[in-house]
């Protein structure tokens, strides 16, 4: 029969291995989403797809609009004919994300016709069902997602999973504080693999 301290140095041994290996995969899965990212290169498609982010009371967040700024020049470099902007309404305006990436893009010089929004989603699997449901209408099949190259591994996966035929173009600068923000999709990756 084990003793007392005999069973706390397991346990602690225990903890402390759980511990080393939830560091360890948390590590390599936030290199992995780093490099996917990096690498991934955009191909020709039938439509490009920006995934939401925050709208502020003044307009589209840096975020926001560092994703257009690269969905507008993949479009004027002919990899899609038409875009579809995602993402609902978010705590801080009440202007649906998706909404004000339209407009933008529109102010732009993108012609209207061809810039179709989704203003009903709330995370990154529903950007994408809303997208895909605009796809279907229109009998396209192959999309280019455009977001933050640290989003794009999860994105990609997401919309294989409805069925797209995907590539993706990821934002590299931003003015966003990437560790805290690649630690979420290190979560966000790991919560979609079991779901």
């Amino acid at each position: 029969m084990a003793t007392p301290n005999i069973m706390k140095k397991l346990v602690l041994r225990l903890l402390t291995l759980l511990v080393a290996g939830a560091v360890l995969t948390t590590g390599i899965l936030y290199a992995y989403i780093e490099w996917f990212g990096r690498r991934v290169k955009p191909q020709e498609a039938e439509v490009i797809i920006v995934l939401g982010a925050a709208v502020w009371p003044e307009g589209p967040s840096p975020a926001l609009l560092e994703r257009l700024a690269l969905a507008e020049r993949l479009y004027r470099e002919g990899y899609a004919p038409a875009v579809i902007t995602t993402g609902g309404v978010g705590n801080l305006n009440p202007t649906p994300e998706g909404r004000a990436a339209r407009e933008t893009l529109i102010a732009r010089g993108l012609p209207a016709n061809y810039i179709y929004e989704e203003t009903t989603s709330c995370n990154t699997r529903e950007n994408l069902e809303g997208a895909l449901s605009i796809m279907q209408r229109h009998g396209w099949k192959r999309a280019l997602i455009v977001s933050h190259d640290f989003h794009l591994l999860r994105a990609m996966r997401e919309a294989r999973k409805l069925g797209m035929e995907v590539s993706g173009a990821g934002v590299h600068r931003t003015a966003l504080v990437r560790p805290p923000l690649i630690l979420r999709e290190v979560v966000a990756n790991l919560v979609s693999l079991v779901r």
